[in-house]
């Protein structure tokens, strides 16, 4: 109650009301939106890298355009970074992801330039001026490429992405665990794949140890970038002209299915947690204590 009235009495949540998306929850503005604001303006002395893990389609795209926004308005000095701004350049994201059983022409790790991500996340995190890749979906019909660089000197940073914070499964643990929500059920070539991207989902673990915090907004049914991800073409298509056909699309969302087991997103070590349900609305927000003999705490939203 005190940090609502702080947010109102501060002008925090007249400010950036506008600038909200009419057809979004207000239920993100007031977990995800302002909260994320309000982190950003507790120490700005020092630079914090927060990650923002969430399937495709669920609107972290959305609320990464506004923070920035918003920020801009309210004078704070925060950038949001997309993980797919770090693909490979054409040729390479070609290579990397030639032969995958889903057809994807991107978004499996493994598609990442790991080195750039890395040496300007730490060159950022130094103090030092970096520059931002960029990436277009819509070129290459709808493959995507590189198209440019953008400046970045803020003090914090956001860096989102699907599989933001996933880590490979636990010695011994099965890789068809979590097989039983897929029709049709699992082939023999997406397992072999999905053991393939568990070892590179290793590859990852120097980027997420860069994380000073990492909020997660975890799907209830993992079966939800179904329904997300066609809305996120439809959109594309409507603004840009240019989206997946089809094939690729059906492609891209059963390898969000197939690719990591569920267990994985389960077990992301996140400091705030916010579930999701199907139709984008929050039912469950969980904060991780910061004092290590506590347990973490959960609240219902509205």
């Amino acid at each position: 109650m005190a940090w609502e009235q702080q947010c109102r009495s501060s002008g925090l949540f007249e400010t950036t009301l506008d600038l909200w998306p009419a057809s979004a929850s207000p239920d993100w503005l007031w977990c995800l939106g302002l909260p994320l604001l309000t982190e950003a303006a507790r120490d700005q002395t020092q630079r914090h890298l927060i990650g923002l893990s969430a399937l495709p389609g669920c609107g972290k795209t959305t609320l990464g355009h506004w923070l920035e926004r918003a920020a801009q308005q309210l004078g704070l000095p925060l950038q949001v970074v997309s993980i797919d701004d770090f693909y490979f350049d054409a040729e390479r994201l070609d290579q990397a992801m030639r032969g995958n059983p889903w057809g994807v022409p991107r978004a499996l790790p493994g598609s990442h330039d790991l080195p750039l991500l890395c040496q300007t996340l730490s060159r950022w995190k130094r103090g030092e001026h970096v520059d931002l890749p960029q990436f277009d979906k819509s070129l290459r019909q709808g493959r995507g490429d590189r198209c440019g660089w953008r400046s970045c000197s803020a003090q914090i940073l956001v860096l989102e992405g699907w599989f933001v914070g996933c880590q490979p499964l636990l010695p011994g643990e099965s890789i068809e665990h979590g097989c039983e929500h897929l029709s049709p059920p699992i082939r023999p070539d997406e397992l072999a794949s999905r053991e393939a991207v568990q070892e590179v989902l290793g590859t990852y673990r120097p980027i997420w140890a860069l994380l000073d915090r990492l909020w997660q907004i975890k799907a209830q049914d993992i079966r939800s970038p179904q329904i997300w991800k066609q809305q996120q073409e439809d959109q594309m298509l409507r603004e840009q002209g240019v989206a997946l056909d089809n094939k690729s699309l059906l492609g891209f969302i059963r390898m969000i299915l197939t690719a990591i087991p569920p267990q994985s997103f389960d077990r992301i070590d996140a400091d705030v947690r916010v579930d999701v349900d199907p139709e984008r609305r929050l039912r469950q927000l969980r904060i991780r204590r910061q004092s290590q003999d506590s347990s973490s705490s959960a609240s219902r939203t509205g």
